[in-house]
């Protein structure tokens, strides 16, 4: 498995993890926030961006605000 790849498992564990009733949606921020002790910051926003392009993730948008969910979360 590539580093890119193990990365967007680590992103997808995380979103499992962290997403609970009512709190399902986290800013890019909370991830790179919590996964930086061991990736490179550029790295955990690129796995984010590419996790959206496959589909693992969605992107949400209020407007003025953007955050990623899992898709059963949209």
């Amino acid at each position: 498995m590539s580093d890119d790849e193990e990365l967007k498992k680590k992103v997808i564990e995380w979103f499992q993890k962290h997403s609970r009733e009512g709190h399902t949606k986290f800013y890019m921020k909370d991830v790179v926030k919590d996964l930086s002790g061991e990736y490179d910051k550029r790295a955990i926003q690129k796995a984010l961006n590419d996790c959206t392009f496959d589909g693992t993730l969605n992107y949400w948008s209020t407007g003025s605000s953007t955050m990623f969910c899992l898709p059963e979360n949209s």
